[in-house]
Parts: structure tokens; C-alpha cells; sequence
């Protein structure tokens, strides 16, 4: 069995090193994921600005509103018994994490054409990955199983005792897999990666201007000492709910994802890692009521192929 030893960045940053890896390259694998985790940051942070500015006007707006409901004893009681009431959703049954049960894992494979060489990598792969944000809450559960490529995430958010589990902020977690190149000469990187995916989302909001949000998706990047260069993200499901409404959808099983693949041009001297995961975000806003949002993506990864120069 392949020794493995792992090393915590920080709070929100773990990874897991084969013993392949050489101790003197964690350095630069860390460095990664860092900038890895700091450029995704930037992106969704962009892209949820806004969706806060909108919750920002609409928490005004319910201001009065609730204050209207709690002066009167029997809207206030109605008020008091949704808040304790079960969501008509279930939302705990919808999916939780579990291995994938037929996995074959796959035969490495090298070809070498003039100054480039392919790869077909199998798991173990060079490291595992995991973050989420910190301004955020963590996900309920994860997966991420070496030996057989598998990385899950279940994340969930909700009002008090709307799911189990569920956080009182919101959720936004990624992990996978990465291997680590240092070129001899210079050329191009390319990345690759076969995925069989489930997912699984559950969204629930009762109340006046209560929401729920759940997404989640596969991706891959490319970082050059630390600096993110490249990378693709295939989002699989998007739902989001207000007042009165729920939703939720499973997929059958583990199903074959799109082809994602990209490529940088690498230079002698530097170190470059490719990686390859899952992500999930979720969110909830009570408003005057409730409500809950669960979030599962789960991933077997049985091979990494890269081109990378000789």
C-alpha cells in the first residue's frame, strides 16, 4: 500500500500527498492550491454580488412586513408554528454520499512522440485536494477516496432544524485530485480527465421572502508556481426557489461527463499542477419563515491523461 502523510495549509486548505511526491515538492503543490482556491473565490464572488445586493433590497423590504406580522397575535402565532413546522421537503433523503459500487481501476499508459509524452495516469494520483470558503461554512460531508479516484461533496444550508446538518451561512466547497509536472523543456501542457458523475440537489423556502439556492459541478485547472493559468468549469445543476416553493432532482446514477479539457503553454524550470474535482454551493435566506438547500456532487476520476515535453 502507498504510504501517504497529510499536510494542513491552513484551516480551509487540506491536502493529501502520495509518497511519490517527493517532501520537496509539497511546496509548490501547495502554493497551488492556494491560488487555485484564491482565484475561484474572485470568480464567484463576482458572480454572487448580485444576488446579495437583491437580498440586501429584499431584507429591507420584508423589514416592515415583519414587523406588521409580529404585532399581530395571530399572524404571529401562524409565524411561530411555520418556523417550527417540517418542510414539506424531505430534504435529508434526497442523496447522500457513497462510493461508486463496480469501479475497475485503470492501467497507467505512456506514449512518447518526438519531444512530447502522454500519459495515461491512474489513482493513486500525485495529491488530493480539499477547500472551502472560510467566510463560508463547510460542507455537511465529503469523499475522497485515493485509491479509487473518488471525491464527493454533500453540501447543506438551512434555518434551524430545517435539514440536518445544515449551516446557518452559506455553503461553497471544491476537491479532487492533482498531479505535479516540472518540464525540461519548454511546450505545452495539456490536461485531461475522464469523470463519471451523480449529483443530487434538494431546495426548499416557505415564508415571505424566503429563497434557496443549490448548484454544483465538475472541474479542472492549471497552475504555474502557484498562479492560476488555466482551467474549465461544467456546471451540472442549478436550482433556485422563493416564496412557497421546493424542488429537487437526482440523477439515475453514475453517468460519463462532458469532455473538459485544456491547455497551457510551460516553460523549463517551473512547476506546474493539474487538477481535476468536484464543487458544490449552497445557500438559504429565511426571509419571515424558512428554508433549506442541499447540494451533492460526487466524482470517480479513473484516469488523468496530460501531454506534457520531453
Amino acid at each position: 500500500m502507498t504510504a501517504t502523510y497529510e499536510t494542513v495549509v491552513e484551516p480551509a486548505v487540506q491536502i493529501t500527498f502520495t509518497e511519490e511526491l517527493e517532501p520537496e515538492h509539497h511546496s509548490a503543490v501547495e502554493r497551488s492550491i492556494q491560488g487555485m482556491a484564491a482565484h475561484a473565490a474572485q470568480q464567484t464572488d463576482r458572480m454572487r454580488a448580485a444576488e446579495a445586493e437583491h437580498a440586501k433590497l429584499v431584507a429591507t423590504l420584508n423589514g416592515p412586513l415583519a414587523k406588521l406580522v409580529e404585532s399581530d397575535p395571530t399572524s404571529a402565532k401562524a409565524l411561530q408554528e411555520l418556523k417550527t413546522r417540517p418542510l414539506p421537503l424531505d430534504l435529508d433523503s434526497v442523496g447522500v454520499l457513497h462510493p461508486e459500487d463496480t469501479f475497475a481501476g485503470a492501467e497507467e499508459a505512456t506514449l512518447s512522440i518526438r519531444t512530447i509524452q502522454t500519459r495515461v495516469w491512474g489513482p493513486p494520483f500525485h495529491f488530493s485536494w480539499f477547500w472551502h470558503r472560510t467566510n463560508g461554512s463547510p460542507p455537511f460531508n465529503r469523499i475522497l477516496d485515493r485509491p479509487t479516484g473518488q471525491a464527493g461533496l454533500d453540501g447543506r444550508s438551512g434555518s434551524p432544524g430545517a435539514i440536518p446538518g445544515g449551516a446557518s451561512t452559506f455553503v461553497e466547497a471544491h476537491a479532487g485530485f492533482g498531479l505535479l509536472f516540472h518540464p525540461p523543456t519548454d511546450g505545452v501542457l495539456i490536461g485531461d480527465s475522464l469523470r463519471r458523475v451523480r449529483d443530487s440537489f434538494a431546495v426548499a423556502a416557505y415564508g415571505i421572502g424566503s429563497n434557496a439556492t443549490a448548484e454544483g459541478g465538475t472541474e479542472c485547472t492549471i497552475l504555474e508556481d502557484g498562479q492560476f493559468r488555466q482551467g474549465a468549469s461544467h456546471r451540472l445543476y442549478r436550482k433556485r426557489v422563493s416564496v412557497n416553493e421546493s424542488d429537487h432532482a437526482a440523477s439515475p446514477g453514475f453517468v460519463t461527463d462532458s469532455p473538459m479539457s485544456i491547455q497551457w503553454p510551460v516553460k523549463a524550470g517551473h512547476e506546474y499542477t493539474f487538477n481535476v474535482g468536484v464543487w458544490v454551493y449552497c445557500d438559504h435566506t429565511a426571509g419571515i419563515g424558512r428554508s433549506a438547500a442541499q447540494s451533492l456532487c460526487q466524482a470517480v476520476i479513473p484516469t488523468m491523461t496530460t501531454t506534457v515535453p520531453m
